[in-house]
């Protein structure tokens, strides 16, 4: 039997000062415990996200960010729908079916979004959810984080958000759905949410090989300047 509507608020603190952390859910969150019902273009995402695992772009270390994890993926399903990382699954390499959460409504004005799932749905999924709103062609969204690309995002022709704008916020995915509106498959530098970078596309590997060929181009510049590290 799945578990009653549920409303989430929650806010946790982290103990890293400077650094917002992930895994805190900035909006409100309706969310129904119960598995989810088999998503064949889900496979895709996984072993793709599995990649970026490797590479560092999403993960979970004691010495960043507080310990928690970082990096989210997510896969548009039907219109106004999509299937997302669970909160703080940036330590398992290989996530499984369950693992994922099924968005069924955001609301930004709102701060609200009804979800169901084994697990609570990211913390950034306000901002993918702007960026499905923001053009019918982008069917998935990447969340990593980078130092090398974030820091360097004006050298590599990166657009960014305005660093007075957090992470998960309303702000934050107004900015997104602004900027992806003109073109939809590019690569933003989330500048209030430290080393954050979201890429979308029509496909994951699409996603990814953007991210990859922005990762080599960063380290081509911290090597020809290493205080860029």
């Amino acid at each position: 039997m799945p578990r009653p509507s549920n409303l989430h608020d929650s806010k946790p603190q982290s103990d890293a000062p400077d650094v917002e952390q992930e895994g805190v859910i900035k909006y409100q969150l309706e969310h129904r415990q119960e598995h989810l019902s088999s998503e064949p273009r889900l496979s895709e995402l996984i072993v793709w996200r599995s990649l970026l695992f490797d590479l560092g772009l999403i993960g979970e270390s004691p010495d960043r960010y507080g310990g928690l994890g970082y990096g989210n993926v997510s896969i548009r399903t039907q219109p106004g729908k999509f299937l997302i990382s669970a909160s703080q699954t940036g330590r398992t390499r290989r996530l499984s079916e369950d693992q994922f959460v099924r968005v069924l409504n955001c609301s930004a004005s709102e701060n609200r979004i009804r979800s169901i799932g084994l697990h609570r749905p990211s913390s950034e999924a306000m901002t993918h959810a702007a960026a499905y709103d923001a053009h019918p062609e982008i069917q998935c969204v990447l969340h990593v984080h980078h130092p090398g690309i974030w820091k360097n995002a004006s050298s590599l022709g990166i657009p960014t958000t305005p660093e007075t704008v957090s992470y998960g916020s309303v702000a934050m995915a107004n900015h997104v759905m602004r900027i992806l509106e003109s073109k939809p498959n590019q690569v933003i530098s989330m500048k209030g949410h430290t080393d954050g970078i979201i890429a979308t596309s029509n496909s994951p590997p699409e996603a990814a090989m953007m991210l990859i060929k922005l990762l080599a181009l960063s380290e081509a510049i911290s090597a020809k300047d290493p205080l860029q590290k």
